[in-house]
């Protein structure tokens, strides 16, 4: 029976010392695994665009934007820097058919990322009374190889805003066009900037005398500004 007990208590102390080598082995891996991943980023740096496309409509927009800007994000991928470094876009004019001076506001093609900064923001001003009513305009903007900071991924080097100022004509226009006349985006531009929001055949029927009140006021507003060349039929308002 001793040599049962002593059997069995070396048994017990075998596996005490196997479970504590298991588990110093286990943190001895932990440990490592914790200094490889606190290793810093040596990766390339460059800048990439956030989106490769925009598309921005301009038709409801209340009348009196003549114009407006839309931002388009960029950003810098490696460490931050402690000092400011340079990048350059470029316009892609094979795949462009907006006109700077024309369509939008030149920008400045060379920029600067300032020191510790991990993200930039292009800026294009959309001059839009010089947008026709059909067309759809296109921008094309890419990153420039040759640069502190190049493009990074290769599907994010290039942007492309898409943007028009078409606003088609609603269902109910002719129902109110004794009063209306042709149509022409500028009167319901006009009326949808004083309204608030476009309206629905719908709202038109519930309310369609409300709405009309509201278009008096844009005839008014026309009539005061002919050089806007946007004619009303001389007839009588009911209301």
């Amino acid at each position: 029976r001793l040599k049962k007990k002593i059997r069995t208590a070396m048994k017990k102390a075998y596996t005490i010392i196997c479970h504590l080598c298991l588990y110093a082995m286990l943190a001895l891996n932990v440990c490592s695994c914790t200094q490889d991943e606190s290793f810093s980023f040596r990766g390339a740096s460059g800048i990439s665009f956030e989106r490769a496309s925009y598309r921005l409509a301009m038709g409801s927009f209340p009348y009196s934007v003549a114009d407006t800007v839309i931002r388009i994000p960029l950003t810098a991928v490696g460490l931050a820097s402690t000092s400011p470094r340079s990048y350059r876009l470029k316009v892609i004019d094979t795949v462009t058919t907006a006109k700077a001076g024309v369509h939008f506001q030149p920008f400045s093609t060379e920029r600067i990322l300032p020191a510790g900064a991990t993200s930039d923001t292009l800026r294009i001003n959309i001059l839009r009374r010089n947008l026709n009513e059909d067309s759809l305009y296109v921008l094309t903007v890419g990153i420039s190889e040759k640069t502190e900071l190049p493009p990074i991924i290769a599907e994010l080097s290039k942007m492309q805003l898409v943007f028009d100022n078409r606003l088609d004509m609603p269902i109910w226009w002719p129902e109110l066009a004794y009063w209306l006349g042709e149509y022409d985006k500028k009167k319901y531009q006009k009326f949808i900037e004083w309204n608030g929001s476009p309206v629905t055949q719908k709202e038109m029927n519930e309310r369609k005398y409300e709405y009309l009140r509201i278009f008096k006021k844009v005839k008014a507003y026309f009539e005061a500004h002919p050089q806007e060349g946007v004619n009303f039929p001389d007839v009588h308002w009911e209301v």
